[in-house]
């Protein structure tokens, strides 16, 4: 059966859920902007990453762990996403625990402030989140790094990683003379020896097993016979043994001969008798048995053999045509030792394969994942969260004539929401398939506001992990080469040769609501996975249409940089058709050695994104009557060059630049600041489709903030996180001051997130505007997949000017709940 036909049928529950799905969200209706797309696991073949992908261009802050739990709190801003950067529903999104790596849950709750909170957990709830967090290369990620530095290679094929240590004892005539049952036949069994305190254990084994549960089944039936019976994990055992080695290579200060390790008589007459064997096993072309051999030999401890055996492994898997594994053991060999004619003769190796790999694309189909093991999981997430929210104004008016007071009140919010997050994934040596479906549903219990049902994302992708090959198909969100929103429609691409990929996409841009015109788009695109070691890059052309005539013909070019220290990014969007530039963003991290974190940004684009479609909330046309709905209607009474001069108007063209710094003080605190400059052009009025018009927005001039923050851990209780901050800010006709404080605290099951805000204002002529505004979050985690979530905001103004004083209060509410698939 196919990797496709096995999905299919042992996934044919979740396929029912999504076709019906499906058939309940068919209302393209207004939606909330979408910013988590989703979290992948060991993305581009580091093996210790997770990775959070979003929706949008991101600029990653900082990251600050609360206390000794599993929680992390991620600060970034948006710059560019589908819609607007305010978040108005609850995302989440969560990963089930793969290999070594453990489960995280990301969580992002309604926010209106320019810097985003978002809430990772890591693993269990009682354990503490060892992992680092930095943004990625492509300014659409963060990873999650669980070690020093993110690694590709792996030092034991996966399906031979794990073993069962049957017996471990100080006699070697104990451990021979146990018998395997009978049943256990068809497994490997061989010994291996350990040195703990001075004394040798001699160590029964049976293997192979690719994954820790089916070690943990056979076991199971295995504890009456040897209760002692443990789950050994070779990979971590060998990478152990590699370091002791190569400390006691490095120890040796002799000009002589290459010294062996110190090892008991034991272990040299067992890697003995092991060595010839592998040799004669790779000599006659027999490399599965060799590398098998090789690793036994490096599955004892450090020893004469141990350091050949690194190399010679490598040599196996070169032959076997495992090139990428091969490459890896090179390199460790190279990392542990550097030095002697053993690491010269590595060095050549290397540099065979790299020529190798550069003169054909078909190196890459053979140095697929042999040994992957299968993944059959599903997963997801249910949540349901009530929205309320109500608007209280009173005015006071003063004027030579009059005077009196007026109070208006109104509930503005008041609906229930309710969120389906559902993703099946198959995964083998030859691809890895996913079936994705996300749907928001609005009741809303406002007369004059409409019920709402939208499919955010329906699509089915395949990554092929040995034939180059990658396709998305159906309703997705586009993030790169030219694609900047949500629509229906295919994303190809292909490695022709190694690191190089082509791509191809095309469909039909979807908003909330849906514009009248008929609108759809080609383009293509090349990917550069490692122009250099550490830089990559893409280079795309897109074309739409719209009612027949040109709405966007852009070139673009993205880059990105990436070091365990930090990445920069950059994105160059110039529209052709309107001689335009529609984006150029510079962006980049840099962490240093003590912990210290610079950030800054430089950022152009005009907002909305220039394309014909957009004349159609220019003031001139929404002004007409009856109001047009599509380009075509507009077209029937006016040029086509009319038209793009519209659209030219309502894009208004927004400047950024942002510079900031952050580092530890001590264990508690942590102090930085950041300057921001920004500049947005004018905008003409407009009325939407649903009747709210929009005034003309004035050019905002210069606008300078400066911030100064402090972060504290540990104050209030030991599992809390304290954020401080002053702001200045200063426009044109205003000035500003904003004082902010929020926590996060653990409190076992709890979470709690309270904050509090004041900004005062003062501005052109002669108005003044006070704001408090109290916050609380709170989280209580019920059971393993079932959270209870709530969150209430007050927000109290007073304005005065000349004549007139105005008192405002703002009441706005969820509760809700999580169920995790």
């Amino acid at each position: 059966m196919t990797g496709q036909a096995m999905f299919f049928t042992t996934r044919n529950k979740l396929v029912a859920a999504l076709i019906g799905c499906s058939i309940l969200a068919i209302s393209p209706q207004m939606a909330g902007a979408q910013i988590l797309e989703e979290i992948q696991v060991q993305p581009d073949s580091f093996e210790n990453v997770i990775r959070l992908q979003f929706n949008a261009r991101i600029q990653f802050l900082r990251a600050v762990k609360v206390g000794k739990t599993n929680t992390i709190v991620v600060y970034f801003r948006i710059l560019q996403g589908e819609e607007s950067t305010e978040i108005k529903s609850v995302e989440t999104l969560k990963s089930k625990s793969f290999d070594q790596l453990p489960d995280v849950t990301a969580t992002l709750s309604p926010q209106t402030s320019s810097v985003k909170r978002l809430t990772l957990q890591i693993g269990k709830d009682k354990q503490v989140a060892d992992g680092r967090v930095l943004a990625g290369a492509d300014g659409r990620s963060v990873d999650i790094i669980f070690g020093d530095t993110a690694r590709k290679y792996q030092l034991v094929p996966d399906g031979k990683r794990y073993a069962l240590t049957l017996l471990s004892s100080t006699s070697r005539d104990e451990v021979s003379g146990k018998v395997i049952p009978r049943e256990l036949q068809d497994y490997d069994v061989f010994t291996s020896q350990q040195t703990r305190e001075g004394q040798t254990f001699y160590e029964l084994n049976l293997g192979y097993f690719a994954t820790a549960e089916q070690a943990e089944q056979v076991r199971a039936g295995l504890l009456s016979q040897f209760p002692q019976a443990e789950i050994s994990d070779l990979r971590k055992r060998r990478k152990a043994m590699l370091k002791a080695a190569s400390a006691s290579a490095k120890s040796e200060v002799t000009l002589g001969p290459r010294q062996a390790p110190v090892a008991l008589p034991d272990v040299e007459n067992q890697a003995a008798m092991l060595m010839p064997k592998a040799q004669e096993a790779l000599n006659a072309a027999n490399y599965e048995l060799a590398i098998d051999l090789f690793n036994q030999i490096l599955l004892l401890p450090p020893n004469h053999y141990s350091q050949d055996a690194q190399e010679l492994i490598g040599v196996a898997r070169e032959r076997n045509e495992e090139l990428a594994k091969a490459r890896a053991e090179y390199a460790l060999y190279l990392k542990l030792f550097p030095e002697g004619a053993g690491a010269e003769r590595v060095r050549q190796h290397l540099a065979g394969l790299k020529a190798e790999s550069t003169s054909t694309g078909a190196v890459r189909a053979k140095a697929r994942r042999r040994d992957e093991p299968v993944i059959k999981t599903v997963s997801g997430s249910l949540s349901q969260y009530y929205f309320g929210g109500s608007t209280q104004t009173q005015t006071a008016f003063n004027t030579p004539t009059t005077a009196g007071t007026s109070t208006l009140s109104a509930i503005n919010q008041s609906s229930l929401r309710t969120h389906l997050d559902l993703q099946g994934r198959y995964r083998n040596s030859d691809a890895d398939q996913k079936l994705v479906f996300r749907d928001d549903n609005i009741v809303s219990f406002i007369k004059s506001r409409p019920s709402l049902n939208h499919v955010l994302s329906a699509y089915y992708s395949y990554k092929g992990l040995g034939n180059g090959f990658n396709a998305t198909l159906g309703r997705q969100i586009g993030t790169s080469g030219g694609v900047l929103g949500r629509f229906d429609g295919a994303q190809l691409g292909y490695y022709f040769a190694p690191k190089w990929r082509a791509n191809v996409v095309a469909g039909v841009p979807v908003e909330f609501p849906a514009l009248g015109s008929d609108r759809k788009f080609w383009g293509i695109s090349l990917d550069g996975d490692e122009l250099t070691e550490r830089l990559r890059g893409k280079t795309y052309y897109i074309e739409q249409s719209a009612d027949g005539i040109q709405d966007r013909r852009a070139v673009g070019l993205e880059l990105g940089f990436y070091d365990m220290r930090g990445s920069v990014s950059s994105l160059v969007d110039y529209d052709v058709s309107y001689s335009a530039l529609n984006i150029g963003t510079l962006q980049g991290n840099w962490q240093t050695e003590k912990g210290g974190m610079f950030s800054f940004l430089l950022d152009y684009r005009r907002s909305p994104l220039l394309t014909t479609s957009v004349a159609l909330y220019n003031a001139a046309v929404t002004s007409m009557s009856p109001i047009p709905t599509s380009i075509k209607q507009l077209l029937a009474t006016n040029t086509e060059d009319q038209v793009r001069t519209w659209a030219d108007n309502s894009s208004a063209v927004s400047k950024l630049f942002q510079a900031g710094y952050i580092t530890p003080l001590n264990k508690t605190w942590q102090a930085g600041g950041d300057f921001n400059l920004t500049n947005t052009g004018a905008l003409p009025g407009s009325t939407l489709s649903d009747g709210t018009v929009l005034p003309p927005t004035p050019a905002t001039g210069n606008i300078y903030a400066y911030s100064l923050r402090a972060i504290g851990s540990g104050l209030l209780m030991a599992n809390d996180v304290n954020v401080f901050t002053l702001s200045l800010n200063k426009g044109n006709i205003f000035n500003g001051q904003l004082l902010a404080y929020n926590n996060v605290t653990r409190l076992e099951r709890w979470t709690l997130e309270p904050s509090l805000k004041y900004y005062q204002q003062k501005s052109d002529p002669d108005t003044h505007l006070a704001r408090w505004t109290p916050e609380i979050h709170l989280t209580y985690l019920w059971k393993g997949n079932l959270s209870l979530e709530a969150d209430y905001i007050y927000e109290h103004s007073t304005t005065t000017s000349p004549g007139n004083n105005e008192i405002s209060q703002q009441h706005f509410f969820y509760v809700g709940y999580r169920w995790d698939i």
